[in-house]
């Protein structure tokens, strides 16, 4: 298993549940946040001179780096529903897919014009810059310390049992289609070099089009994305994305040079960000604040179990196959089973102002 994957398992879950632990005595989920960003962009300053202490000084690099990024990841999503209003919450989440995307290309653009040392370098002073807006810039809402004897680890783990059992409407649907939605992009990810390879008679570097079509579009379609959640609702936005990706699927199985694939991956990558913009905001929306710190992090080790789970399966899928020809169609069929995942989530549930107060309690 990669660093990567065993720090997301360790630090995810205990981290989102002090971060629910902190909130609940008053400290608020900052502090955690912050540490993260701290030690991640220790990490990236490390990566710039990593190589020159060997193989040690690259697996220490990505320890700080990838121990920052995973401290951090529960908590900035919980303390992002805990800041902003809900019927906000789609546009904010777009807003944060549309910065990754957009410093995605920016990354890759600094280090191919100033060099991967220099990259790193000015991507740890972003961080930093961005550690220092937080800590100067944000106040978090005040929370009552009587419940800080609840916020336990031992009653989180209760509490994300029962939403599993589904005390909360729709909650393991979500769980099922956001899995699906991460199987479905770290398909494309791990697979479409391979694929376009062998297919299209192409260099490795024939493909990078592809790749550079699907950054563009997830830019394109993060910010509509959340606007089209506000304005249809969260549920009706994930069904019209997971849709729209299975139609162009579909249609890139049948292309016959990259060029043609090109502008259809554009469109399933924006088309896919309307499931990724609108989900956490409608599983969030039932989590009453003590909790969300726990079962944010559950939501995310959901995301990364079809991230895990997708390289063996379908790697066991081409082998049945003979080759990578039907990417394409194997994607469409994790959009489909995740459009009918959504499906099963109850009209109304999750949507934007019905709050934790209306919704089932989730019990401890």
């Amino acid at each position: 298993m990669a660093i990567d994957n065993v720090l997301l398992l360790l630090l995810v879950p205990l981290a989102g549940a002090a971060s629910d632990r902190a909130a609940a005595r008053g400290r608020g989920r900052l502090a955690i946040v912050l540490t993260g960003f701290v030690l991640a962009a220790a990490g990236m300053a490390l990566f710039a001179s990593a190589a020159s202490f060997g193989i040690a000084g690259l697996v220490g690099a990505m320890i700080v780096l990838y121990g920052g990024i995973n401290l951090q990841r529960s908590p900035f999503q919980a303390l992002l529903a805990d800041l902003v209003p809900s019927r906000h919450r789609s546009l904010a989440t777009g807003s944060v897919t549309f910065q990754m995307c957009v410093a995605a290309i920016v990354f890759l653009m600094l280090g191919q014009t100033l060099g991967m040392r220099p990259a790193f370098l000015v991507a740890s002073a972003t961080v930093l810059a961005i550690a220092a807006v937080f800590a100067l810039g944000l106040r978090q809402p005040a929370v009552s310390t009587a419940h800080a004897a609840e916020a336990t680890f031992g009653s989180m783990l209760d509490a994300a049992w029962t939403a599993i059992r589904g005390a909360v409407p729709g909650m393991r649907a979500v769980f099922i289609a956001s899995l699906l939605l991460q199987l479905t992009f770290q398909s494309f990810t791990t697979w479409y070099a391979l694929h376009g390879t062998e297919r299209f008679g192409v260099p490795p570097e024939g493909v990078t089009g592809g790749f550079i079509a699907w950054a563009m579009g997830g830019v394109i379609g993060a910010l509509p994305a959340g606007i089209i959640g506000a304005r249809i609702g969260r549920r009706n936005a994930m069904l019209l994305g997971f849709g729209l990706m299975a139609a162009c699927l579909l249609l890139l199985h049948g292309v016959t040079t990259a060029g043609q694939a090109t502008p259809l991956l554009a469109l399933a990558s924006a088309a896919w960000t309307l499931p990724t913009v609108n989900a956490y905001p409608l599983f969030v929306e039932p989590i009453p604040p003590a909790r969300r710190g726990v079962l944010t992090a559950l939501f995310l080790l959901c995301m990364a179990l079809g991230g895990a789970i997708g390289d063996p399966l379908n790697g066991a899928l081409f082998d049945l196959a003979g080759g990578y020809r039907p990417l394409f169609l194997i994607m469409a069929g994790y959009t489909a089973l995740a459009l009918v995942a959504v499906l099963f989530i109850p009209r109304g549930a999750g949507e934007a102002d019905t709050g934790a107060t209306s919704a089932p309690a989730i019990s401890t």
